[in-house]
């Protein structure tokens, strides 16, 4: 990590990025490049959503470097967005594996990919920047889209966006990316039958969840005969469960293996009531959908059992508490009405922030793993490191054995105040890996 670290943090590469990106500022008179990235970074994690005037205080502090709030407000222009977003994307492509989560996965699966995407409410002067939907009275709204290696750690994207794009679009675009032998965890929002073929035209695999307006057909010696959701019902009453191969989609007939089962009352009542809500009215098919739990996969009954299949499914929501915790502990949401260039300097210098804690987490788990074989809680780890960010404010950029020396010290404070606690009865993500 560290090497990492000296790759895209020291003094003479932020200096090379501002050239680069047409951000110079004179080194003698004004604040220089590397005192502004700090000004970003470190302001943030000390204010919610730092004002002009402690920016320009925070300068004259740490460097001795007198600046008027209207010439610092000058210097978030489109150079400046374009430094941060190099330094961020710098950063993200020098990217590390951590191995942190062992589990017999890795004989069948390169890598286990979730991805998944979060959004936050803009000031609606930010429209033309950040459009939104109107319907939903939030005309500016920002979206990140991020996607990680649930055993490696690695990061295979993290963007910043409007909320306009689907996530369909942005799968379809990333597409390319998908390697042999990759395992797929997405919501139902990336994907539609033909994405599907896709993924199996580049041999890589999917879990996904069905959309209820997609049919299902069985094939017979006449064609293809619908299988209806009641006929699918009867059946899992009688065995249980649903485990074998259909066909879906009206035109594509697309083969897969379906995986189905009822769910339990309670559960069936939440379903339809948040059915309800949304549409207003209900219909049989809405009853006889909030009734199950359907799936399609490609992967092989003989590489995945359907509880395998299920559970390893659910653990695309680590990815919601990362959300969670990043709106929580680093405020990635947290923005006031600003020009839209601020507002993306801070975004991206908050991604950044992101990315150096996931680095220390990861590196760290790993290491508190193969000792105590306890996880870490992402949110206290972030919420640790928010606290003693400050103390990394020279070393950072200064890449030497102090940082090593302060990255121990974190993993020690990791290992009594950052532990994760176990709730009862539910697996963590170890004994939901390491059993396949």
């Amino acid at each position: 990590m560290i090497e990492k670290i000296s790759k895209t943090l020291s003094e003479s590469e932020i200096l090379r990025i501002a050239i680069d990106t047409g951000f110079v500022i004179r080194e003698s008179k004004k604040i220089r490049a590397v005192d502004f990235l700090k000004m970003l970074l470190y302001d943030q994690m000390q204010y919610d959503c730092p004002s002009l005037q402690q920016h320009a205080f925070g300068l004259d502090a740490s460097f001795c470097k007198k600046v008027s709030k209207e010439g610092l407000s000058k210097r978030f222009d489109n150079t400046a967005v374009l430094f941060i977003q190099k330094i961020f994307e710098t950063y993200l492509q020098h990217n590390i594996g951590h191995d942190s989560i062992p589990t017999e996965l890795k004989k069948k699966f390169k890598s286990v990919r979730i991805l998944d995407s979060t959004e936050f409410k803009l000031s609606d002067s930010l429209a033309n920047v950040f459009p939104g939907y109107s319907s939903a009275s939030a005309m500016a709204c920002a979206a990140i889209q991020f996607e990680y290696d649930i055993i490696s750690k690695k990061v295979h994207s993290l963007t910043l966006g409007s909320a306009n794009q689907s996530d369909k679009t942005y799968a379809d675009q990333r597409m390319d990316n998908i390697e042999e032998g990759e395992l797929l965890l997405r919501d139902l929002g990336y994907y539609s039958v033909d994405s599907y073929e896709k993924i199996e035209k580049r041999n890589a695999f999917y879990i996904s969840r069905l959309k209820s307006q997609v049919k299902i057909y069985e094939q017979t010696k006449d064609g293809y005969k619908e299988l209806s959701l009641s006929a699918l019902v009867k059946r899992i009453s009688k065995q249980g469960f649903f485990d074998q191969t259909v066909y879906i989609g009206a035109k594509e007939k697309k083969e897969v293996r379906l995986l189905a089962w009822l769910l339990k009352e309670d559960a069936q009542k939440n379903r339809l009531a948040k059915k309800k809500g949304k549409k207003g009215k209900i219909n049989k098919n809405d009853i006889l959908w909030s009734k199950l739990n359907v799936f399609v996969t490609n992967v092989p009954a003989k590489d995945l059992t359907m509880q395998q299949a299920y559970e390893l499914y659910k653990i695309r929501w680590q990815i919601e508490l990362m959300f969670k915790t990043w709106k929580s502990v680093l405020k990635l949401n947290s923005v006031r009405k600003m020009k839209a260039e601020r507002l993306k300097c801070y975004l991206y210098a908050k991604l950044l922030w992101v990315l150096l804690c996931w680095d220390i987490t990861a590196l760290s788990e790993q290491r508190i793993w193969s000792k105590t074989k306890t996880l870490v809680s992402l949110y206290k780890c972030y919420s640790l490191l928010k606290n003693r960010a400050t103390e990394i404010k020279d070393i950072l950029f200064n890449v030497d054995k102090r940082l090593k020396e302060w990255l121990l010290k974190m993993q020690d404070y990791f290992s009594i105040y950052g532990l994760k606690e176990n709730k009862k009865g539910r697996k963590n993500i170890i004994e939901i890996l390491c059993y396949h």
